[in-house]
This record gives C-alpha cells, sequence and structure tokens, in this order.
C-alpha cells in the first residue's frame, strides 16, 4: 500500500479499503455470502460506517439509508453496510452489518473533498433493499477477531506513500531548481537546502520505521490473542507521532520546492492535498489516542474510546 500510494495515494486507499472490507468478509460471513463476496477474487469491495435502517421480514431485512464514505464504490461489486436492527420485545435496537450488492443501490456523486479525489469516496443510498439472513454479517466474531490498529495502519500505509512520492518529486527538481541565492547555482549546490532536505527526509523514514514497528507488533499477536490496552494505545501514539513527521515533511518540502509546487499540474500539490485529507480519517484523530493513552498511564480508568 505505501508503494502504490508513492504513486498515486487515491488508487492506495482504495486498494487498503477493499482489502479491509475482504478481511471482514473472511472473519465474519457465512458460508453462501462468502461464496459470492469472492466469486471473483479480484472484485473490489467498499463499507460505510453511517448507520441505515432495517427492517426484518422473514428470511431476511429490508434495508434503506445514506451510507456515505464508501471508498471505491463506483469500482465495488460488494458494500458493507452498517444498520440499526429495530428492539424485539425487551430487547433494545442493535447494531447490525449487512453485505449488499452496489447494484442494489445508487450513487450520490457527493465526495468533493481537496484530497484524496481518486477515491471516489461518494455515499450510497438505498430504499427497501432486500438482504438474505445469510448475508448479515457476524459482528461479534468479526469484533473479536478484526484489529482496530491493523486497520489504522493500513490506512497510513497510503499516506506514508504519498509523502515519499513528494520527497521523490523534489530530490528530482532540487538539482534543476535555480537558488535564490546568486552564490548557489541549483538549489542542489546550497548547503542549507540539502540540510532541509534532509531533515524531511529524516522525518519520513522515521515515520516508516514507526509504521513497520506497529505492524511488526500486530503480526507478532498470536490467534486470538489481545494486546493489553496500555500497549494498544502506545502504537495508536506511535502512529499520530508518524502522521506528525509525515505531515511536516511535506510542508519542508512544499517550502524546499517553491510555489511552483502548489501548481495545478505538479504532482506535488497533489500529494500534499491527499495526505491533508486522508490524515484527517477519524483513525488519526489525534486528541482521543492521547486522551486515552493519559487515562491508562494514570491508571484513572480503561480508555473511553473505542478507537482501541
Amino acid at each position: 500500500m505505501a508503494e502504490l500510494g508513492r504513486g498515486c495515494p487515491s488508487t492506495a486507499w482504495v486498494a487498503a479499503t477493499s482489502l479491509e472490507a475482504k478481511r471482514v468478509l473472511q472473519i465474519g460471513t457465512s458460508d453462501e455470502a462468502y461464496a459470492d463476496a469472492f466469486r471473483d477474487v479480484d472484485s473490489v469491495a467498499c463499507a460505510s460506517a453511517r448507520a441505515g435502517t432495517a427492517v426484518r421480514e422473514p428470511g431476511g431485512l429490508r434495508i434503506s439509508g445514506r451510507w456515505s464514505y464508501a471508498s471505491g464504490c463506483e469500482l465495488a461489486e460488494w458494500a458493507i453496510l452498517s444498520v440499526q436492527l429495530p428492539g424485539e420485545g425487551d430487547r433494545p435496537p442493535q447494531p447490525a452489518a449487512v453485505l449488499a450488492r452496489t447494484r442494489d443501490l445508487t450513487i450520490d456523486r457527493d465526495w468533493h473533498m481537496a484530497g484524496l479525489c481518486g477515491t471516489g469516496s461518494h455515499t450510497l443510498v438505498g430504499g427497501d433493499v432486500w438482504i438474505p439472513v445469510s448475508h448479515l454479517l457476524d459482528l461479534p466474531r468479526i469484533a473479536a477477531a478484526a484489529s482496530n490498529i491493523a486497520i489504522a495502519v493500513g490506512l497510513f500505509a497510503p499516506l506514508w506513500g504519498a509523502a515519499r512520492g513528494a520527497l521523490d518529486i523534489v530530490v528530482n527538481v532540487l538539482a534543476k531548481r535555480t537558488s535564490p541565492n546568486p552564490a548557489h547555482p541549483t538549489l542542489a549546490d546550497s548547503p542549507g537546502a540539502r540540510r532541509n532536505l534532509a531533515v524531511a527526509a529524516h522525518k519520513i523514514d522515521t515515520a516508516e520505521r514507526r509504521m513497520l514497528g506497529i505492524a511488526a507488533a500486530v503480526d507478532a499477536t498470536q490467534p486470538g490473542e489481545v494486546l493489553v490496552a496500555k500497549e494498544r494505545a502506545r502504537l495508536r501514539m506511535d502512529l499520530i507521532a508518524a502522521v506528525r513527521e509525515c505531515r511536516s515533511a511535506l510542508e519542508d518540502l512544499l517550502d524546499l520546492h517553491g510555489s511552483t509546487g502548489l501548481d495545478s499540474s505538479n504532482p506535488l500539490q497533489r500529494y500534499w492535498r491527499d495526505f491533508a485529507v486522508g490524515s484527517r480519517h477519524v483513525q488519526f484523530t489525534s486528541h482521543v489516542v492521547e486522551e486515552d493513552y493519559g487515562v491508562l498511564l494514570l491508571g484513572i480508568n480503561e480508555a473511553p474510546s473505542g478507537m482501541l
């Protein structure tokens, strides 16, 4: 995903979100739904956590709603959609998720963002869409097996790729660009410019080490094992630090390149915009992560958010 992001962060983002959707399907589907979802192993799957409504009927559900931020929905054959199941008797309404065919839904093309424009993260719309009971996902099994930190680091990889792609551009430009200091023919001849480039590259390298360290910690867990909350919070703090390092590096690289880096024809500004949007995903909400870690360090209580 990181390597894809060096070329096109939007492409990498859709690949990452489709991967996570398919991972959920591998964990929490019936045999029938699994066979449907993976009949074409190359098909794209999308997902949305926005909750729609559901009405129980014999053999299944009728769902309705608007499911926004469905990255890749224009390409996807299948969509994982959140719904609220109506209460029964003394039981209150329950959250649920279903596997729906995108051909049974329409797309409201409302993704008008400054970055990650190519993800097509539009809103899926449905009214009284039939979902057989076999395509109702097993949320408890998914929750027990899926790692939230694995999802988060998987989404960060395309963003790290954006920062690395921006570095590639600036490295190629420095030897060609005239320095504003007449003592140096090009920016590459300037000790100050070389120093700034080194600092930006080191921030991106440090972010990569954090990313790979988080991935290694997740990979080292045994099936069924859950890292203790404080360790998960520490890994989350590492991820937030990596986001900040890449964001700072991108600003340094834009300063080095100069204002032409923000020309609409220059891919440097696209990397910058893609990172700016993607790094504001809920998985990278820094104040929530920091609050969780502080609470756990002080032993006040378990982490108050669901991000861990």
